[in-house]
């Protein structure tokens, strides 16, 4: 499936991996060498959320000075992941399911559609077909992200990847501390493997980063002093800007800057260095590529 362009979607609790699956899907997939950009669409207010998605030209509103690619357009050649899908507003879907369906995105104010090469994923930690026959989520769009359909189980589900995600994290957080790795005797492990995790991997991360940061003795996570049980999952921050990891020396991911430098790079290569174009090529005005050039020190 990562082989290919079909859009996935990834269903599970917050704390699961999704994030994890997406970027593996995407440095599986031949658009690796591209951008990866993940979008929390839950961080997004609701009336910037068309302008920082699907871009704007300039004077499309007030305070619109510059003309904006938007993420989508800044993901060209690459793979859009949308976290929390399920907080996309409703007024906003059609234009989605349009984006997804025909390859075209319409930016704020833009007189006409563009053309783009995006591969989506979706996630979210609900489950839509719920939302769907609450009317809180649109049929229509549901059908085009369901192509396919990964539910990614909590931790609670699947003990047996405890031992090695506990292993991985006493490792990492070793070299990342400069400490001797933590040990953990047999008694303690069968406490780990037997508790609920409800905040998933990412509870599981963080209690044992503890261990290292505050150098406190290894307690059952329902026995640390500043924690209760069965606490509610954690729901995800947005992600950091800038690269956030790499494989094989690559970059997964770009911030928005990075990724529009990207495009406006791969758009002048494509066409000699031509600048005219480049602009059609971008869907922009030739004095924005110029100004953007500009400011990339590209020019003069």
């Amino acid at each position: 499936m990562a082989t290919n362009d079909c859009v996935v979607l990834l269903e599970g609790e917050s704390g699961t991996g999704k994030d994890l699956l997406a970027r593996r899907i995407h440095h599986r997939s031949k658009r690796r060498h591209r951008p990866f950009i993940p979008v929390n669409c839950a961080s997004i207010s609701e009336s910037l959320f068309e302008s920082q998605v699907f871009g704007h030209v300039r004077g499309a509103f007030t305070g619109a000075v510059t003309e904006t690619l938007g993420v989508v357009r800044a993901a060209e050649g690459g793979t859009l992941l949308l976290d929390e899908v399920s907080d996309i507003p409703l007024h906003v879907q059609p234009k989605l399911l349009r984006l997804i369906q025909d390859g075209e995105v319409v930016p704020v104010g833009g007189p006409r559609p563009v053309s783009v090469d995006v591969r989506f994923i979706a996630a979210t930690n609900r489950v839509l077909a719920d939302m769907v026959r609450q009317g809180r989520f649109r049929a229509d769009l549901y059908y085009r992200l369901n192509i396919v359909h990964i539910e990614v189980p909590p931790l609670r589900h699947r003990p047996e990847d405890i031992g090695p995600i506990l292993d991985y994290y006493l490792e990492r957080f070793a070299q990342e501390y400069s400490m001797p790795k933590r040990l953990l005797g047999e008694g303690i492990r069968c406490r780990l493997y037997e508790y609920g995790w409800p905040g998933n991997v990412r509870e599981l991360r963080s209690y044992v980063e503890r261990l290292y940061a505050a150098d406190i003795p290894p307690l059952p996570p329902t026995l640390l002093p500043w924690g209760e049980p069965d606490l509610p999952a954690v729901p995800p921050r947005e992600p950091e800007p800038g690269r956030i990891s790499e494989i094989e020396g690559k970059p997964l991911t770009y911030t928005l800057a990075e990724a529009e430098q990207q495009a406006i790079l791969r758009a002048l290569n494509r066409t000699g260095w031509n600048r005219s174009a480049a602009a059609r090529l971008l869907a922009v005005h030739r004095a924005t590529l110029l100004r953007k050039m500009r400011g990339l020190g590209l020019v003069e």
